[in-house]
């Protein structure tokens, strides 16, 4: 997880440095934090053998997705200079305020326990995908 957490930071980082050293923002989406965080979701989805699990895993996957939008968007707010993270495509519209505020309350709300039914619906394919294809035969006497 450590591994993954980290992965997320760094790939955040690069994302806020590229588009602050001016690349467009159709260069900049290819860093994109959520491609690390759905490998993370489906990896610990199969690896935690409980729900509680699950769902321990799910906020840690968000929290630092979460620390770089909202610190990112509070550079935006602090400097007025605009970045990836506060794109009429990702802000949808919303003023800075709002759209601070709802990354940080959806990232220890709604965004966790999405992530929690994705990873139980991964489980859930997994669980069931291996007893239909490993069940053992019928035996002969």
């Amino acid at each position: 997880m450590k591994v993954v957490i980290a992965a997320i930071l760094v790939i955040g980082v690069i994302r806020f440095v590229l588009t602050i050293v001016g690349l467009p923002n159709s260069v900049v989406k290819y860093a994109s934090m959520s491609v690390i965080i759905a490998a993370g979701a489906i990896y610990f989805a199969i690896a935690s053998s409980t729900n509680k699990e699950r769902l321990k895993n799910a906020y840690l996957l968000i929290l630092p997705y979460m620390i770089v939008e909202v610190a990112a968007l509070g550079f935006t707010w602090a400097t007025g200079r605009e970045t990836i993270f506060h794109t009429a495509e990702y802000s949808l519209g919303s003023g800075i305020a709002l759209h601070t505020a709802g990354h940080f309350i959806g990232g220890l709300t709604w965004e966790p326990l999405f992530l929690f039914l994705v990873m139980e619906i991964v489980w859930g394919i997994y669980t069931l995908g291996r007893r239909v294809f490993l069940r053992p035969g019928p035996t002969s006497a």
